[in-house]
């Protein structure tokens, strides 16, 4: 069984600081930090998709001080990104309402999906500010502002209207962090992926874990409900 999509949810990062006495922001650093680790890891495999959920629409509730951090945490990760994706041949696009950021945010967000959107390596997607509901809205506004479509709306059609309509369906979710539950990724997309939740904290998530992770999933038999 092949792996051609992979998503990830990063969780477990506040706790992972609590854990260790640290205060939340270093658990977040962190993570940040390994989110480049397992990215720079995934030439060592055959996969050619990577989605992972970076910033939710329900994390706008945290505390405001949290917040600050986590939009300075977002902007000093996409001035690495700009530096390090010109020696890459990785395909970096981002998904979810991108509207509500800064506009020096936004304008590093459409810089590296411009400058990597021609290469021809794995395909990262980095879910911010995104919500599996509001995805499935947005393209049922789409669709009835397309005149080209009948009113017979099949799966197919649905899927070329969400946010990943161009990438295969995932094969293989990994969530990090203890819990177990989707938080509102990816809803349309997951419909037949293999799940599988990890006590281990994102930061501690490491190319040794992925390996165990991929090596249970080549194990599983799909068969799609039949």
């Amino acid at each position: 069984m092949k792996l051609n999509h992979l998503a990830i949810i990063m969780d477990g990062n506040r706790r992972w600081a609590i854990f260790n006495n640290l205060p939340a922001y270093h658990g977040h650093q962190k993570g940040a930090d390994n989110l480049w680790n397992v990215i720079n890891d995934i030439n060592n495999y055959s996969f050619k998709y990577l989605t992972v959920f970076v910033f939710s629409t329900e994390n706008w509730k945290r505390s405001k001080k949290e917040i600050t951090f986590l939009m300075e945490l977002l902007n000093k990760f996409l001035d690495d990104t700009i530096s390090k994706i010109k020696n890459e041949n990785i395909k970096i696009r981002f998904i979810g309402d991108l509207s509500v950021f800064n506009k020096k945010i936004q304008n590093k967000l459409y810089h590296i999906n411009d400058e990597t959107l021609n290469n021809t390596g794995v395909t990262i997607t980095l879910a911010l500010n995104y919500g599996g509901r509001s995805d499935i809205i947005l393209a049922l506004n789409k669709i009835l502002k397309d005149n080209s479509i009948s009113q017979v709306i099949r799966e197919n059609d649905f899927k070329k209207f969400t946010l990943n309509g161009d990438l295969p369906y995932p094969d293989l979710l990994i969530r990090t962090g203890g819990e177990k539950r989707l938080s509102n990724f990816l809803l349309w997309d997951l419909a037949y992926t293999e799940l599988m939740f990890l006590d281990k904290m994102w930061p501690d998530f490491n190319k040794i874990t992925l390996d165990k992770c991929i090596h249970n999933f080549n194990k599983r038999v799909r068969n799609y409900g039949a």
